[in-house]
Formats: structure tokens, sequence, C-alpha cells
């Protein structure tokens, strides 16, 4: 029940406007992005994702920097 209600809060305030979001469908993805997110952790494979997104980060930022994107 909590977390019904702290999920329905984030997806008023996420979406807000005149869109009228289904909730089942936003908290099943979110569920299921939960669930990715916890079988890499035990894979060990969170760290290498990180590190792959700070690094595509980076170089985004210099491309950008130098005008080049």
């Amino acid at each position: 029940m909590i977390i019904e209600t702290i999920l329905g809060v984030v997806i008023s305030a996420v979406v807000g406007g005149d869109v009228k979001p289904d909730p089942a469908t936003l908290i099943y993805k979110g569920l299921m992005t939960g669930n990715k997110i916890i079988q890499k952790e035990k894979n060990k494979e969170i760290d290498d994702s990180i590190h792959e997104e700070t690094h595509q980060l980076a170089k985004d930022a210099i491309l950008k920097m130098g005008g080049n994107k």
C-alpha cells in the first residue's frame, strides 16, 4: 500500500499536464526495470554498465564543447 502511494505521487509529479498516464503500465515498467537492475547487480554487470555510460557522457560532453556534435 505504501509502495503504491509513493509510485502514484512520483507518476503524478513526473507526467503532469493533461496527459492521463496508465498507472498499471507505468508501475509494471518500473518493476521490470528494477528487476533488470537487480539481475545486473547479481551478475556483477552493473559496474561495467556504469563505466560505459560515464565514458559515453564524457565523450559527448567533449564533442559538444569542441563543436563537433
